[in-house]
């Protein structure tokens, strides 16, 4: 089956169209937008020009030549009401082009189509060659995990442009995602197009390109990726959408203790089988296992044909226990004599897998359309998830993206391969009641996936999360948040503090790969609640403004991250730590992270914190661990500032909290607790020692320090009332009130 992608930005839109059209002489020109942008193209020299007045900017560029058929219209589409303007050029007008101005999004969207076809490459539409002098880029390498560089990639990457204040804009492509390609140096061009590797397109294709200006580095990012996940009708993420991101889970991947290794008493499956009876037992409970790719058959062969080694030479030969691609992607026999069905349902636990690349020797180069080492036959995804479906399997991770698109020459060359590649993927998965994680992806395949609601999760992290991988990791969330997926830091051990702390604030998954008794339940009970479900933010943790621009100047303060919760009363949260040649001083205000008024910052590193205006600026110096984190709790209505739960990371996430409401002289706050859970520590500020009471359950005298205004109180549950649901799991609702 062949698969054409073919985009139609003007033609497809079916709620579009060029209202009181008009045909221009010399110069057209759309009038100011709501957001201060500004477009207007010479007919006689193929000049365009847009601006920004807001932030002061105008990028220009030109054609290289005459335009005809010049017309300006308006017309509505999935990012809203728009003005445009239209026009043709080249050899029997061979490219149409066409830039957009929004009214309700301060964006503009350009297309560049071939309405008969083409053959050779499609020009760069925009590529401005006058634009704004020392603007800062951050950008992302075409490599695996798409780590952040302040240089200017030319790669399928969005280039996310800054000044000195902040101000902001982000080109990228906004279709033909994985063709798609930036290109220019920030000093003679900025463009977007197409890598040079495609060689025609056919007719009625057009490759579209947005730009999004606005304040703020972080808040600019946030609207040009709603506008690509609008458009695709992408969700926002929630806790309910993946189960990963909502409870606790074991790895087996590289860097956990069982990958490609056992005990060689127990066997691979024993061995997995008694480490969740020891977590359910021991520690918290196990709500899903990861199965790495030892768990398929593999060849023993690179994606380049390179011969590749043993995985484990302590252990048995076999297709299990080799490098290379698949050779077939079902349960190894030697690992899962019975099958993998009888395996998951002794464990009594849903599975996430991993896959690679499909090896050429392999049979399904035969009975499938395999292009290079990437499945594009809609067949082999169907048959391939279908299996999964049927033996237990809630997400497929698809590892080695890189180097699937590096050794699948069609998928950068042809506008089919790619698309039929991801498309079926996501499809036969969604099909099949199971979501998506993407592992060594490429900037191209962040913008691919946000096309597709099931991949909810993507490795922001290289193999075996630890402290040199936390920059890395906090920039290219950016990436993944923008684009509605949950970051994955990868596996970690839960004596880890550091790490399991990131992982929690980064609101996507957490797991551990200890081995059996070596693991730290103190740690793994500050993350989760005892039945395994992840307390954690609404949003995932990614770098402050402020924390940018010195990295981009080059200068060398430690890296200050940002996330939130909102249910009812928003508690802002950040992470500081230094990296290498990093000073140990720390310096924000609440305000940069979204506190407004008066507010209690309080360190949980040194237990000690201060009243401050969210305009104040806050100091202070790292020591050992060399980071920390920090809740920032408004002071409301009630005078109150809560900050939740001592003895979690994230002390207010909704797992724990799941309602404050603040009131003049109250605040009245909702506590969840896990069957077992015998107690909660809630602690706060107040310039006065509060009253509180609780409804099922019960609250100790408050302990208040008037030097410091922090106060704590012990919450318990009470044990004659009815377990009610929080979004399925049985729990105890306690509601505390403080009162002035």
């Amino acid at each position: 089956m062949k698969h054409k992608q073919i985009s139609v930005f003007p033609l497809l839109i079916v709620t579009s169209c060029l209202a009181n059209s008009s045909a221009s002489a010399g110069a057209a020109a759309l009038a100011p937008s709501a957001a201060g942008l500004t477009v207007s193209v010479d007919e006689s020299t193929g000049a365009y020009t847009v601006g920004a007045s807001k932030q002061g900017w105008t990028f220009g560029g030109t054609v290289g030549e005459r335009l005809s058929q010049v017309a300006t219209g308006k017309g509505r589409d999935k990012w809203g009401a728009y003005q445009e303007v239209t026009f043709r050029w080249g050899s029997a007008t061979k490219w149409s082009g066409s830039i957009r101005s929004y009214a309700s999004r301060p964006l503009m969207a350009f297309a560049v189509g071939a309405p008969d076809g083409a053959n050779g490459p499609t020009p760069d539409f925009p590529n401005f060659t006058t634009f704004p002098q020392a603007l800062h880029n951050l950008s992302f390498e075409d490599g695996v995990f798409s780590p952040p560089t302040f240089r200017w990639a030319n790669n399928a990457t969005p280039w996310i442009l800054f000044d000195d204040k902040a101000h902001t804009a982000v080109l990228s492509s906004a279709s033909d995602f994985i063709v798609s390609q930036m290109h220019g140096d920030g000093k003679v061009s900025l463009a977007s197009g197409l890598n040079p590797k495609l060689s025609s397109v056919p007719a009625g294709f057009t490759h579209r390109t947005i730009f999004v200006v606005g304040q703020g580095v972080n808040q600019t990012t946030h609207v040009w990726g709603d506008a690509l996940t609008d458009w695709s009708g992408k969700p926002k993420p929630t806790e309910n959408d993946d189960l990963m991101n909502r409870y606790f889970g074991y790895w087996t991947d590289n860097g956990a203790n069982y990958y490609y290794n056992y005990d060689r008493d127990k066997g691979y499956t024993g061995t997995l089988l008694a480490v969740n009876q020891h977590y359910q037992e021991a520690v918290v409970p196990i709500h899903y296992l990861q199965l790495d790719s030892w768990w398929y058959q593999k060849s023993k062969y690179s994606p380049s044909g390179e011969l590749g080694k043993t995985k484990n030479a302590n252990l048995p030969e076999g297709t299990w226990n080799a490098y290379g691609g698949t050779m077939d992607y079902t349960a190894a026999p030697e690992l899962f004599p019975n099958g993998l069905s009888a395996f998951r349902k002794e464990l009594g636990l849903p599975l996430t897998v991993h896959a690679r690349w499909i090896d050429p020797s392999s049979s399904y180069t035969k009975a499938y359309k395999i292009s290079g080492v990437a499945a594009v036959d809609p067949r082999w995804w169907d048959d391939r998830m279908s299996y999964l479906k049927e033996n237990g399997v809630i997400c497929y991770e698809q590892d080695w993206l890189n180097e699937i698109y590096n050794n699948s020459p069609e998928m950068a060359s042809t506008l089919e391969a790619g698309p039929a590649f991801a498309d079926n993927m996501a499809r036969s998965a969604k099909e099949n009641s199971m979501t998506l994680q993407y592992c060594m992806a490429t900037p191209r395949f962040f913008m691919q996936g946000s096309n597709y609601p099931n991949l909810t999760t993507i490795r922001t992290s290289e193999d075996r999360f630890e402290r040199g991988k936390w920059n890395k990791f906090l920039y290219t969330s950016m990436l993944a948040d923008s684009l509605r997926m949950r970051p994955w830091a990868d596996v970690f051990m839960s004596t880890e503090m550091g790490n399991l702390t990131l992982a929690t604030m980064s609101a996507g998954p957490v797991g551990v790969g200890d081995l059996i008794a070596k693991e730290s339940r103190e740690n793994i009970l500050t993350s989760v609640r005892a039945d395994g479900a992840i307390v954690k933010p609404d949003a995932p943790l990614t770098p402050i403004d402020s924390s940018i621009l010195s990295d981009a100047r080059g200068e060398h303060h430690p890296l200050v991250a940002t996330t939130y919760t909102d249910n009812g009363v928003r508690t802002n949260y950040a992470f500081a730590y230094t990296r290498n040649g990093d000073a140990p001083d720390v310096t924000f205000t609440p305000a940069e992270l979204g506190a407004k008024g008066d507010v209690y910052l309080y360190n949980t590193i040194d237990k000690a914190g201060k009243r401050l205006k969210a305009s104040e600026t806050y100091t202070d110096t790292l020591g050992e661990p060399r980071w920390a984190t920090y809740v920032i709790a408004p002071i409301g209505r009630s005078g109150i500032a809560l900050l939740g739960d001592a003895g979690k990371i994230v002390p207010t996430g909704r797992r724990r909290l799941p309602s404050i409401k603040d009131e003049n002289g109250r605040l009245t706050v909702t506590v969840a607790m896990a069957p077992g859970e015998q107690s909660v520590t809630l602690q706060g500020y107040a310039a006065f020692a509060p009253t509180v009471t609780a409804a099922n359950g019960s609250a100790s005298p408050i302990s208040y320090d008037a030097a410091t205004g922090l106060f704590t109180t012990v919450i318990n549950p009470a044990t004659d009332v009815r377990l009610e649901k929080q979004d399925g799991d049985p729990v105890h609702l306690v509601t505390v009130t403080f009162t002035k």
